[in-house]
């Protein structure tokens, strides 16, 4: 009996997984359902800190990283093997929504604040880490596919995908933030957690409808008989033994740093004090806003000058943030006003790089280890979510700041060194084929060679 979930598919569904059109299809409305729940779950956790206060805030959404990056690293990669990847996307989405759900409980009851908040945090955190895992893997095997189907090379086949992806995702980010800002002119914080508690809770039960993830062209690992713990670790251990695993970290690591200074500091500090809590959602908006307009200009460039300078592009951009912020003093920042869109639009660039390039990127990189790949993209932008949420209250604005840039520097080195060894690899790769084939050849002109030389 296999566990991976695709024994016994429909027989329109292998059909499907032949057609374009099909693929197509089935990955949009995957797509889809992943993007409206999580657009909820983005716009909330915007308003964070500005309705929480920040000390819970910080430990809310801390919480809610740190089970993120361990559910990732233990359970996630078990769990997408076990049921599947579609079936994880499903029960995935529908514990995310206790995330928002306790916003709503946390505003109507305020006796029991706290502990909604953090329990709500808690479950949220360990779906997503499952959800985002489950995501890369269903990408992964429908990019194969694709490939086939459309003739096309499997990089072509990944940067078209995650492009329409990260349209889907940043898109809906985008107008869910600008529903956080409209929606307060109807009613209070609890009318607008209410309404973001129903549109996510809709989306897993749309997901049942969504066709399986097709089964893998290409050999994978077989993790049928590996002990339940191995494949717990797996990873971790992908992690510590792949070089081009930590040094893409770096990346990962930056992206972290820097949203959760975004949502920490400059939502909640700066924004609040110069434009009100109301117009947070606007301002946030921008950053999903721009990755949308970004991320197919982006797909095209990857595809003839490499994923490398797109990749260092991102770095720059949060870079650029981390140093403007903490060299303008406070109340320059807040006297900006609505010029504040400029750090929006920066973020914005890089946000685009992170959702589409670096997904594509992971794909290419570790073909035959996605499910623990993936599972490290969310184990290392996680991480650095959750440590930056719960040390940055006690830190000062500079020291977010340099901290922040100190990250975006260092991954710019990371991507250099990743590319290039995984050049060296596949020149490895390469010169050990040619070797085979060598023997080969030497091998069969010896049985061809008469007896005796006659």
């Amino acid at each position: 009996m296999t566990t991976d979930g695709n024994a016994l598919l429909p027989t329109r569904n292998a059909n499907r997984w032949k057609s374009k059109q099909g693929l197509q299809t089935s990955f949009l409305l995957m797509s889809l359902c992943f993007s409206i729940n999580h657009g909820c779950v983005t716009a909330v956790l915007g308003l964070a800190s500005a309705n929480l206060g920040k000390e819970l805030a910080g430990i809310q959404s801390g919480t809610l990283y740190i089970l993120y990056t361990l559910s990732a690293l233990t359970v996630a990669t078990s769990l997408v093997h076990y049921l599947g990847a579609k079936w994880s996307l499903v029960w995935g989405l529908g514990l995310y929504c206790a995330y928002i759900a306790s916003f709503l409980v946390a505003a109507k009851v305020q006796s029991v604040e706290w502990p909604a908040a953090i329990i709500g945090s808690v479950i949220g955190g360990t779906a997503a880490g499952w959800l985002w895992t489950a995501q890369g893997v269903y990408f992964a095997r429908v990019a194969e596919r694709y490939s086939v189907a459309s003739g096309v090379s499997k990089q072509i086949a990944t940067s078209w995908l995650a492009s329409v992806f990260a349209c889907c995702y940043v898109g809906f980010e985008v107008v869910l933030k600008l529903a956080s800002s409209f929606l307060y002119r109807f009613g209070s914080d609890t009318f607008v957690y209410t309404i973001f508690t129903i549109v996510a809770v809709a989306c897993p039960f749309l997901m049942v409808f969504v066709p399986a993830e097709p089964p893998a062209l290409q050999p994978q690992q077989n993790t049928a008989t590996v002990s339940v713990l191995d494949r717990l670790s797996q990873a971790g251990k992908l992690l510590l033994t792949n070089s081009k695993m930590r040094w893409i970290a770096g990346f990962e690591i930056a992206f972290g740093f820097a949203t959760s200074f975004i949502n920490f500091y400059i939502n909640g500090t700066i924004v609040k004090k110069a434009l009100g809590k109301d117009n947070i959602g606007y301002m946030t908006a921008i950053i999903p806003a721009t990755a949308t307009l970004m991320s197919f200009p982006y797909s095209t460039f990857s595809d003839k000058m490499g994923k490398a300078p797109v990749m260092i592009v991102g770095c720059i951009s949060y870079f650029l943030i981390a140093v403007l912020v903490s060299a303008i003093s406070k109340e320059s920042l807040t006297s900006l006003g609505w010029g504040l869109v400029w750090i929006y639009i920066v973020a914005g660039n890089g946000r685009a790089v992170f959702e589409g390039t670096n997904k594509a990127m992971i794909a290419d990189l570790f073909p035959e280890h996605k499910p623990a790949a993936f599972a490290n993209v969310i184990i290392t932008s996680g991480g650095a979510s959750a440590i930056a949420f719960y040390i940055f209250p006690q830190m000062s604005k500079i020291g977010m700041g340099v901290l922040s840039a100190f990250f975006a520097a260092e991954a710019v080195l990371g991507i250099i060194c990743a590319f290039r060894r995984h050049e060296v690899d596949l020149k490895d790769g390469w010169d050990a084929l040619d070797e085979v084939k060598q023997q080969e050849h030497e091998h069969s002109v010896m049985i061809d060679e008469p007896v005796g030389g006659q």
